[in-house]
């Protein structure tokens, strides 16, 4: 149960609340797709994450990824979602870590008996990073395939930040590293959503001085 233990210490249990960025304060919200059809704005998405995320998994370590599904908790229940996964090029190896949460009374599972949040976590090389974004977008759009009917959360957990592209619109970043937060934050700020583009200056402006000075900086070295 490493990674289920890590994600809760790191983000203090509040990795897999909704809306994350309102839930766990001093993250980053990006703004994904824009105007145009089905596909030009699943393209743009898919395109502008790779560029972000890019710069939190170094190519040196593995992603840590954590899938989550609602359903009855047996696997058997979850056979279409694992079928459209490989699809998408991703296997779910045998080291990984499956845990089960009920659902909260905000959940809308229409009363449905025996009805928990799975969750899958296990390691993947960063090859595998548009993969894991392809099918992460591809869950509303119900014309683009391989689609997996789940959420993908990506974490950095050596770096402590973590990564959720919720659909086509949007991704989140989070995590208690400031320092690499501050550094994407200013790298990437055209992409990020105007609507809460003045709660994100508030941290990260250079009036506000970064309170984790322990990370490295994008691309480089380990601060010694």
């Amino acid at each position: 149960m490493r990674f289920r233990s890590e994600i809760e210490s790191i983000f203090e249990g509040k990795a897999f609340l909704r809306p994350l960025f309102y839930s766990y304060p001093g993250g980053l919200r990006f703004e994904l797709s824009e105007g145009g059809s089905a596909i030009e704005q699943f393209l743009l998405a898919l395109r502008k994450a790779t560029t972000i995320c890019a710069d939190i998994f170094p190519v040196s370590k593995p992603i840590t990824v954590c899938l989550r599904a609602f359903g009855k908790p047996n696997l058997f229940a979850y056979r279409n979602l694992l079928s459209e996964l490989r699809a998408a090029g991703i296997s779910i190896p045998r080291s990984r870590c499956l845990w089960l949460v009920a659902p909260s009374p905000d959940d809308d599972f229409d009363d449905e008996d025996d009805i928990s949040w799975l969750h899958i976590a296990f390691e993947a090389p960063t090859s595998l990073l548009q993969n894991l974004l392809w099918s992460a977008f591809a869950t509303d759009f119900g014309s683009i395939r391989p689609r997996p009917r789940c959420d993908i959360y990506l974490f950095n957990l050596s770096d402590k930040v973590m990564v959720w592209p919720y659909d086509d619109r949007g991704m989140d970043v989070i995590g208690p590293n400031h320092r690499l937060l501050s550094q994407i934050y200013s790298k990437h700020s055209q992409y990020l959503l105007d609507y809460d583009r003045q709660t994100m200056a508030a941290t990260f402006e250079p009036s506000n001085p970064p309170l984790n000075t322990d990370a490295p900086p994008i691309g480089g070295a380990p601060v010694s």
